[in-house]
């Protein structure tokens, strides 16, 4: 491999070149430079020595270019107007104009993103494209990990030191079951051992919903009787709504059922339960775009991250 072909041609002889090219003669582009003639004729003629080409043929007090040289005028004004579409494009991404962000997270952030956040933020940038993934917290951290998301939010995620923790939000654990169930008859807040006569739906392992029933059981020496488990928050909803049983879930995932009266969220006296906790993740040591750095923002100031 040459030299040329290792570190390309050279930004200032190029320039030079190209201003002799617009002008004509090598006096008027060194009028316009104010630099020397001697200078620019130098500059070229290396230019032509690292081609080993000529590129300027003297006619007069101007000059003629050669075939060579037509193709070395193209390239200066595609990279001239590559740089421009560049600046542009920049600009564009600066005033949020363009890009693209990939949001992973668990199927219980659904509603808050949708409605709170991927609503306003979609409506205020409308231009930018979003895409909305929802996997389990294994393959949340994943992802974040290989770059194949620039957000994830999870509930109770594995740790990985190639995932930061951007933010923490309490997202108490609730017994989830419809009104008029026994349990809502009980002293509150619960405990655990009170529904294990019932029952239980379950998230499919994987899941961080599903870590913290095994630790809430460990916690209490108590076991759970399932009669479904799926990958689906959708389906314990439908399961519970069904009276078929109940489940665990945060008052957040069930915020509109329990609003319209469909299902009730019941706190319990389970410290694993009550301390849980769900994450806004990056990779560590990853630079966002502009966009995904407002969208963080907008995470933290609305609904799913602000605590209220």
């Amino acid at each position: 491999m040459t030299t040329l072909q290792k570190s390309g041609l050279n930004e200032r002889r190029l320039h030079y070149f190209s201003e002799v090219a617009e002008v004509g003669s090598i006096r008027g582009a060194a009028d316009r430079l104010n630099v020397e003639p001697s200078v620019i004729s130098r500059q070229i003629q290396q230019l032509e020595d690292e081609l080993g080409v000529q590129l300027l043929q003297r006619h007069g007090r101007g000059i003629i270019p050669t075939e060579a040289a037509k193709l070395v005028i193209n390239h200066c004004r595609e990279r001239r107007s590559s740089e421009a579409l560049l600046l542009t494009q920049i600009s564009e991404l600066k005033g949020l104009e363009r890009g693209e962000i990939h949001i992973v997270a668990g199927e219980g952030f659904i509603e808050e993103l949708v409605r709170w956040v991927l609503q306003d933020f979609c409506q205020q940038y409308p231009k930018l494209v979003v895409t909305l993934e929802f996997a389990n917290a294994v393959d949340v951290v994943r992802m974040l990990a290989n770059d194949q998301a620039h957000i994830g939010l999870a509930f109770r995620p594995p740790i990985d030191p190639a995932v930061r923790t951007v933010m923490t939000r309490k997202q108490p654990m609730c017994v989830i079951t419809w009104p008029g169930h026994p349990l809502t008859q009980k002293k509150q807040p619960l405990a655990l051992s009170d529904v294990v006569p019932y029952p239980v739906g379950l998230m499919s392992r994987g899941f961080g919903l599903s870590n913290l029933v095994k630790l809430a059981e460990y916690s209490d020496r108590i076991q759970f009787e399932s009669s479904l488990v799926t990958n689906s928050i959708a389906t314990l909803k439908s399961y519970v709504k069904a009276h078929l049983g109940v489940t665990f879930l945060s008052a957040h995932a069930v915020a509109n059922e329990v609003a319209e009266g469909q299902l009730v969220a019941l706190r319990t006296k389970n410290e694993v339960f009550e301390s849980a906790e769900a994450h806004l993740m990056v990779r560590a040591g990853r630079q966002l775009s502009i966009a995904a750095e407002r969208l963080l923002d907008m995470l933290n100031t609305n609904a799913v991250f602000h605590c209220s």
